[in-house]
């Protein structure tokens, strides 16, 4: 599994770009014109049988749903990556350092354990994992279902198929040392 960063003005120009379609399940993808630009899933206000549906016609909605133009990321290289283990859930908190503003990643694993990572374009910093937090004993095996970030509680919240669990952020009393 890998994490990638990307801009939101490369997400907004890939949709605001064309679509790309075909006449018939035989026939070739090809580049077709976005008919609405800036689209915004706004919703229909009047009362009736349509009413909460999005503004989009049906027959645009139904051929107009593969995008031309590819999301480029913000570089080639992921944030994150790990070999043989899936990620499910990624939240960021945004943590004020010393000079600078960190980004740091929470990703859930199938194994529910979860990745505390830091995010950075700093190539000597990429993949670089903080902490693995094991949620369970060893041998058992959970997934986490989801992942949410109280940021005036500085917790981080887990959603395993039973419970609900409560994790502060900042968790150096964990560590017996000061190094």
């Amino acid at each position: 599994s890998a994490v990638c960063a990307f801009n939101l003005s490369a997400i907004t120009q890939a949709f605001n770009g064309p679509f790309r379609s075909q006449e018939n399940p035989r026939s070739t993808w090809l580049p077709t014109a976005n008919p609405i630009h800036n689209f915004q899933c706004g919703t229909i206000n009047d009362k009736g049988p349509n009413e909460g549906l999005t503004e989009r016609s049906l027959q645009d909605a139904q051929r107009l749903y593969l995008m031309n133009d590819v999301v480029q990321p913000e570089s080639v290289d992921p944030l994150v990556m790990q070999d043989d283990v899936r990620f499910s859930n990624l939240v960021v908190d945004i943590v004020q350092g010393m000079d600078t503003l960190y980004h740091v990643m929470y990703i859930s694993t199938e194994y529910g354990t979860i990745l505390k990572a830091l995010a950075t374009p700093n190539k000597n910093l990429q993949g670089c994992y903080l902490e693995e937090m094991e949620l369970h004993p060893t041998g058992f095996r959970e997934p986490i279902l989801s992942l949410q970030i109280l940021h005036n509680d500085r917790s981080l919240f887990v959603g395993l198929k039973d419970k609900v669990l409560k994790i502060p952020l900042v968790r150096c009393s964990s560590y017996k040392t000061e190094t």
